[in-house]
């Protein structure tokens, strides 16, 4: 499946994050360190993801062919 180019995904990470940091400061609410920790742990393979997906876009982009590659990246498989 092809996932977008990653537009807006800076708020959308961000409202995710706070999201997510709340879940796990509510699981440890006598643990602070540990509610980070976890948190952190899933940040940092959320956003490596995101960032691979973001160079590999910007990557097609500077492409001397980057026309033809965006078209193929848009097409229904």
């Amino acid at each position: 499946a092809h996932l977008m180019p990653p537009v807006g995904q800076g708020a959308n990470m961000a409202l995710l994050d706070g999201a997510v940091l709340g879940l796990a400061l509510a699981a440890h609410q006598d643990d602070i360190p540990a509610a980070v920790k976890e948190y952190e742990q899933e940040m940092f393979e959320r956003t490596g993801a995101a960032a691979r997906k973001s160079a590999e876009i910007q990557e097609m982009l500077a492409a001397p062919d980057a026309s033809r590659k965006m078209l193929a990246f848009f097409q229904p498989r």
